[in-house]
């Protein structure tokens, strides 16, 4: 195992700590220890267990407001942000199939801490309404459907300006993240208007890979993925609601020669109510349903299975999405297979639909939820189920920074795991922050 990177931390609270006095210092931590056992997991023919213990922290050193002489109107911020993600050395090797993809993306997983953000942010760059972020950070466009960084962070830049025309503000972003040691190329904008009741936010971006990749239909050599969405967001007294839709286009160069075009879609709805509830408090249900377009057949000309590289679907050694065993997206799940999506040879897309409530009973937070996943398209014309899940969580507030967490989740595959023992799981963790 990897020691810390103690040299890297102690000059970075070095450099802070001297820039203080004249400066505002913010520090930052979030502290996430958990404990899971996953049982009967599903691989091809193949049912499996893992126990898993993970240890997921992240410290922040941000100096504010840095005066720029040449330019007295502006102001900096400077940002570190390290993360530290680990399995901890008491645990048993991960080795369930499961966990492969959300463990390759880190540069460590061993708990050796690693740059999550180290970024330069102007204020009135160049102009009084540009705001201006470089290097690595934090970004999630929208809901997180198509773009998210989950705690790994984008290289790049981005320029927010503020009140461009008539209250829209208009966001143009650059970003070089990397998966599989390959550079890609990701860039766009997006404008938000506020609107009498609510947030509309529409953008437009692309995506560009000229290495060789696994597609659901094909291999790559190189391609570009468009992506044009519409997201509403409204939060009003009691109702919350929040839908996007977005449509993929673009094309790919065959790695055996010749093209294939993009043509998908998908779009989320989420809304929820709170209501007080009598012996419990305020109460709030929550309802979500969501669909992505997949491939009916095997031809390679044409691709319409809605897939983004870069979609917000991990978090630390294991995935985050709806359902905690599930953390399925709109367009890939838990590995069930080798495929690309999780699913079975053949079956792309999915339909997710989400019921929950949550309760307060005395200092304890109770929540419910309801999953049922369905597939879009199955190319071998065999069934569409995929299976349901019920999450239970019980939480436990011991102050505004502090919580303990105590999850039991069951998934019931479906139609395309026929004969297959429910999945099991039951999690405890402890988060802090400060």
């Amino acid at each position: 195992m990897k020691r810390p990177a103690i040299p890297l931390i102690t000059a970075a609270a070095m450099l802070m700590a001297g820039a203080a006095n004249a400066t505002k210092l913010d520090l930052f931590s979030d502290v996430e220890i958990k404990t899971a056992n996953y049982q009967h997991l599903i691989y091809g023919d193949a049912r499996g267990s893992q126990a898993l213990y993970s240890e997921n922290a992240a410290l922040g050193f941000v100096i504010k407001n840095i005066k720029l002489e040449k330019t007295p109107s502006s102001t900096m911020d400077v940002g570190i942000v390290l993360q530290s993600i680990g399995a901890g050395s008491s645990s048993t090797t991960i080795a369930s199939p499961q966990f492969a993809d959300a463990i390759n993306r880190l540069p460590s997983s061993d708990g050796t801490p690693f740059l999550r953000e180290a970024y330069v942010k102007v204020y009135k760059f160049l102009h009084p309404k540009v705001t201006a972020t470089f290097g690595r950070q934090d970004f999630t466009l929208g809901q997180g459907i198509t773009l998210g960084s989950d705690d790994l962070g984008f290289p790049g830049a981005r320029l927010e300006i503020a009140n461009a025309w008539r209250g829209i503000k208009a966001d143009f972003f650059f970003f070089r993240p990397s998966r599989d040691y390959a550079y890609h190329k990701i860039y766009g904008s997006s404008i938000y208007y506020p609107a009498n009741e609510g947030l509309w936010q529409v953008y437009h971006f692309w995506e560009q890979d000229d290495t060789l990749s696994q597609e659901l239909n094909f291999n790559a050599s190189s391609k570009t993925k468009k992506f044009t969405g519409l997201r509403y967001y409204l939060s009003q007294n009691q109702l919350t609601f929040d839908g996007e839709a977005v449509i993929q286009r673009g094309s790919a160069e065959k790695a055996a020669g010749g093209k294939a075009g993009y043509e998908g879609h998908a779009f989320m709805m989420k809304g929820s109510w709170r209501q007080n509830v009598p012996l419990f408090g305020e109460g709030k249900v929550r309802l979500a349903y969501g669909r992505a377009s997949g491939n009916a057949g095997y031809g390679t000309d044409k691709d319409t299975a809605f897939f983004p590289e870069f979609g917000s679907r991990y978090k630390g050694l294991e995935r985050k999405g709806y359902g905690v065993i599930a953390g399925a997206t709109l367009y890939d799940i838990i590995k069930t297979s080798a495929t690309t999506n999780g699913l079975p040879n053949g079956v792309s897309g999915l339909n997710v639909i989400d019921i929950g409530a949550d309760l307060h009973y005395k200092k304890i937070l109770l929540s419910a939820d309801l999953y049922k996943y369905r597939a879009s398209e199955n190319a071998n014309d065999g069934s569409l189920q995929i299976g349901s899940e019920l999450d239970l969580q019980a939480a436990l507030p011991l102050s505004e920074n502090m919580s303990l967490n105590l999850v039991y989740a069951f998934f019931t595959p479906l139609g395309l795991y026929q004969d297959t023992d429910p999945i099991k799981m039951v999690y405890a963790s402890v988060s802090a922050r400060f």
